[in-house]
């Protein structure tokens, strides 16, 4: 075989290496090629694109862009039915339609009435399963436990979800469900899983539909003259409190703790339970990694935004959170939870949970909620985490915990070793699967019919 030839057969997979090895390196490639297929539309119908932030629209102005009335439509764009397509089939929530479906007003006051708990109620049922959890995972006797934290801040969530739904404490058998089903849609936004079947969220589905149904169709959630039938009921509650609910909310915590567990100083406030600091804390993780990427909305009229700035009626904006939590601070990059002693949420560009009429109404119950599993497991465990910290959680917070007051911890030199180790070989199948998924994604959205949306969205494609 010549040399030539040799050389000729070695290029693609040297390119496809380059690629993969560039990926891991910087994550914000794959979060730019997720915005660029979002943004890519299926025919030239589709809706001209704004990314922001950009030169025009950033800071205030995009504050003032969230709160307009005519910014709070999601339209029947491309990046719309992706978003659908990943949530399937648990699509029928307030998140997924727009402002004007008829069921939007009903299953907003729906999820109002479920996060409406006395703030004592939320602290001690996420203590509680808090406690529970750590009892379960967490063998007697063990001095040190290479783990991800999502196998914790998962389960966690998931039993407080069920908790604050039905009343009720969930069996082993049905958190595990919630936590499978919650993973498989993490991976699908993260763009690290792509699988037309969609089994286990059917029988989470199915577990729901039987559960309102024994309730007599959850008239504490959803009034005694809602018109909702029991398929709908089921598909919100799975929407909003056993996908997202679960999904974010376990992110957050784990976030939270990557993030304090590399300053001993802020643990050591943590533990010593300064509540005014902690809120800073969860404010500074939700700075640095919020918990959506992209957030989508469709201009549905001519938006003037200053003198020289209009957002003419047709236009999807596509917003880079991340981005844009990051401008107009010192340091950006940096945790600093201080800086919050003199700046306001309100007054820093500070959009992790929306404005105007898309403002997600499970703030106060998910920082509430927040701060107590952080607590809690700051001050069980000494968090050891040599890797990379990412909005992505490429790893699920891959780590070593040593609970606090352990007489001595043989062997942690080599775990975290191991900890480092995986963090890096992780990063490489993450970064390749991105590649991969996010284009059999977008393929896979592309040849729906024109129309499909929440109401007639397919389970298999």
């Amino acid at each position: 075989m010549s040399v030539p030839l040799i050389l000729l057969m070695a290029i693609p997979p040297a390119a496809a290496a380059t690629v993969l090895l560039a990926c891991a390196a910087n994550p914000r490639i794959g979060d730019a090629y997720r915005l660029r297929l979002l943004a890519k539309g299926d025919d030239p119908a589709d809706a001209p694109t704004i990314r922001i932030p950009n030169r025009d629209i950033h800071g205030h102005l995009l504050d003032r862009l969230f709160a307009h009335k005519s910014a709070s439509q999601r339209g029947h764009t491309h990046a719309r039915r992706t978003f659908l397509y990943y949530n399937r089939p648990a699509n029928e929530h307030q998140e997924c339609i727009d402002t004007d479906h008829p069921h939007y007003a009903e299953l907003a006051k729906a999820t109002l009435r479920t996060l409406s708990v006395p703030r004592e109620e939320i602290v001690a049922t996420a203590r509680r399963c808090t406690h529970q959890v750590l009892e379960d995972v967490w063998r007697a006797g063990t001095t040190s436990r290479v783990l991800r934290l999502t196998d914790l801040t998962v389960p966690i969530a998931s039993r407080l979800m069920f908790e604050l739904v039905f009343r009720a404490a969930p069996s082993q058998e049905q958190i595990a469900l919630i936590g499978r089903s919650a993973s498989d849609t993490t991976k699908n936004f993260k763009g690290i899983r792509h699988s037309k079947n969609i089994s286990t969220k059917l029988e989470l589905l199915g577990l729901l539909q039987a559960k309102v149904t024994e309730y007599g169709g959850c008239p504490g959630i959803f009034g005694h003259e809602s018109a909702l039938d029991t398929n709908s009921r089921a598909k919100h509650l799975q929407g909003v409190f056993f996908s997202k609910g679960v999904n974010q909310l376990s992110e957050f915590a784990c976030h939270t703790v990557l993030a304090a567990s590399r300053h001993p100083h802020v643990v050591e406030r943590v533990i010593e339970r300064d509540a005014r600091y902690l809120d800073h804390v969860l404010s500074e993780t939700l700075r640095l990694y919020p918990q959506h990427a992209t957030i989508q909305r469709l201009v549905v009229d001519d938006v003037p935004l200053s003198p020289t700035v209009t957002i003419p009626r047709g236009t999807q904006l596509l917003v880079d959170i991340s981005r844009h939590q990051r401008m107009g601070h010192t340091e950006p990059d940096a945790f600093i939870p201080e800086r919050w002693e003199h700046h306001s949420r309100a007054d820093s560009g500070f959009v992790v949970f929306g404005k105007g009429q898309r403002k997600c109404p499970a703030e106060r119950f998910s920082r509430t909620a927040g701060a107590v599993i952080v607590q809690e497991l700051l001050s069980s465990f000494a968090v050891h985490a040599p890797i990379r910290h990412t909005r992505a959680l490429e790893g699920g917070g891959l780590c070593c915990l040593v609970p606090l007051g352990s007489a001595g911890t043989p062997g942690i030199g080599f775990k975290k070793m191991l900890v480092w180790t995986r963090d890096h070989a992780e990063r490489l199948a993450f970064g390749a699967a991105q590649l991969m998924c996010f284009s059999l994604a977008a393929r896979a959205v592309r040849r729906l019919p024109r129309g499909t949306d929440s109401n007639n969205f397919p389970n298999r494609t």
